[in-house]
């Protein structure tokens, strides 16, 4: 560190320590700027010493990179939280990328500020900045809506965020100078709002520099796809009002009086939405909802909770399980068909493209993998179908429903043919798909029929190797690439639960107790995590 003269002790607090963790350049770049401005500095690359050295050390503020050599970012600030004596340390995230989304899920693991690299301004006077700001207001401490609120006054931003787009669990908030002005998520509004909106993860987040406070009008299925609606309600009286509603807007609609038929009839045709009660008998809301999520052919049909009661912990809990959409139930019409036109405008669009030949904007969160393959053998399209997601790229070649061929690139790996259409299958990517002329070769094989075998093939494997780790989670194996790749978009309790495992817990129970999670929050992250090859039975 250089030398300071006494003259210049007034202009530099050499109280404050910054520890740099950091890789490569920006290691560098960071700790000679802070040294050079008068603060103690550290670096370090080594993201297991981090809550040691902070506990020996006890810097004013860490500076974390986004990436390390063997761990992401996040899972250094999520392990910092996770210990009372480094839990109210400040943590500035420095990040390439400060999309909305990302900044969230910074924010979401316990992050304090974000800092975009390279620079755009002064690094020392910010150091300075923020240390005092959690001296005097302890921010660091606050929950994710303070810390977020805090941001924003920081970067004094003007503009709306829109989570969950064009669905039921649309939320939007607008700023104006760093100024929470407006939110809304469902009947709640204003910072109340604005907290479950953070708190829902793993959906589209986009951000547009206008103050957009009004949801967006709900978009009506176009008529060339026929949407099909399973129903499940055993009170008669509300299942004939749902039925004959969702009939009159020309959907195809059907019934079950219980959750066990329901699932039957699930597993008989090819649903778009399901609405489902959550007091139901034989097998609730809840469980109805599990059993369509466990299994490959089933889990991507939206689900719509449907219950007597009105909650924001329902809300956020059915969310976070895998519904589409939550409402209470209210005698009126319009709020259900509006929720269950969203749900399938996705699907109804991407039909109307494809059966047009026009090129056909993709995403599989909300239209499904195997919904879109189906339909691309349903219309004998030919051309290439492209995705990407945080583990990889995936490419489909089709001509008149025949595969030509399939490739998925994961971390390093590449594969083909059938193994290729498995892990497309457990993607929510993004892409297009684009008409091309091509001919069938000699020997391709018709695209329902490859389907039917990747399902069936992914079906077993995850009832056998989800059945494994669910006993035996201290056996797994760790696929540390896809891990580093898959934890820069990872949830919280995916992150939770791929640190934990790490320790080799002896059972279930013992996973969800160092993740500190509820333990269906823990089954819900580990399938995840083994459907995306980062956990594995065997090497």
């Amino acid at each position: 560190m250089q030398s300071i003269d006494a003259s210049e002790s007034a202009t530099f607090d050499l109280r404050r320590r910054v520890l740099v963790v950091a890789a490569g350049a920006l290691r560098g770049a960071l700790s000679a700027q802070l040294q050079a401005e008068g603060f103690e500095v550290q670096d370090t690359d080594d993201a297991q010493a981090v809550v040691a050295t902070i506990r020996a050390w006890r810097p004013d503020l860490v500076l974390v990179d986004e990436v390390l050599p063997g761990r992401s970012g996040r899972q250094v600030v999520l392990s910092l939280r996770a210990h009372g004596d480094t839990f109210a340390v400040p943590v500035a995230g420095v990040l390439t990328d400060v999309s909305v989304l990302n900044v969230l899920q910074w924010l979401r693991v316990g992050t304090t500020d974000i800092w975009r690299f390279p620079f755009s301004r002064d690094v020392a006077t910010r150091t300075r900045a923020l240390i005092d700001e959690c001296d005097r207001s302890q921010v660091q401490l606050g929950r994710v809506k303070a810390r977020l609120l805090a941001w924003t006054a920081r970067a004094k931003l003007s503009g709306t965020v829109t989570t969950h787009a064009g669905t039921p669990f649309e939320g939007r908030a607008t700023f104006v100078d760093g100024e929470l002005k407006a939110a809304q998520f469902g009947s709640l509004s204003g910072e109340k709002a604005l907290e479950q909106i953070i708190e829902i993860e793993d959906g589209a987040v986009s951000w547009e520099d206008a103050a957009l406070t009004q949801p967006a009008a709900p978009v009506v299925a176009p008529s060339g796809y026929r949407v099909r609606v399973l129903v499940v309600e055993d009170d008669p009286t509300i299942r004939m009002m749902l039925t004959r509603q969702l009939e009159a807007s020309h959907y195809l609609v059907e019934a079950a009086v219980d959750g066990q038929t329901g699932l039957q009839l699930a597993n008989q045709k090819p649903w778009d939405i399901i609405v489902a009660d959550l007091d139901l008998p034989k097998l609730d809301g809840w469980g109805l909802l599990r059993a369509l999520k466990a299994d490959v052919s089933l889990r991507e049909i939206a689900v719509m909770l449907l219950s007597a009661h009105e909650g924001e912990v329902d809300t956020l809990k059915a969310a976070r399980s895998g519904a589409r959409a939550y409402l209470k139930k209210s005698g009126r019409s319009k709020q259900m068909l509006d929720a269950v036109s969203l749900l399938a405008s996705p699907r109804a669009r991407a039909w109307d493209a494809l059966s047009e030949r026009r090129e056909t904007r993709v995403e599989l969160r909300a239209m499904g993998p195997l919904w879109l393959l189906r339909t691309l053998a349903e219309l004998d399209c030919s051309g290439r179908l492209e995705l990407e997601d945080a583990l990889g790229r995936y490419e489909l070649v089709i001509s008149q429903g025949h595969l030509l061929d399939a490739t998925a690139q994961t971390g390093s790996l590449r594969v083909q043919g059938l193994v290729a259409l498995e892990e497309l299958l457990a993607s929510r990517g993004e892409g297009r798909f684009v008409f091309q002329k091509l001919e069938p070769h000699e020997g391709a094989r018709w695209l329902y029929e490859v389907l039917d075998e990747a399902c069936e093939a992914r079906r077993r494997a995850e009832q056998r190797h989800l059945g494994d780790a669910a006993t035996r989670p201290g056996k797994l194996f760790l696929n540390e690439e896809l891990a580093l790749l898959f934890a820069r978009r990872a949830n919280v309790a995916e992150l939770k639960v791929l640190d934990a495992v790490r320790l080799r817990p002896v059972d279930l129970r013992a996973l969800a107790a160092l993740a500190v999670l509820p333990v269906p929050e823990v089954e819900i992250a580990l399938a995840e995590l083994m459907r995306r090859g980062v956990l594995a039975t065997e090497a």
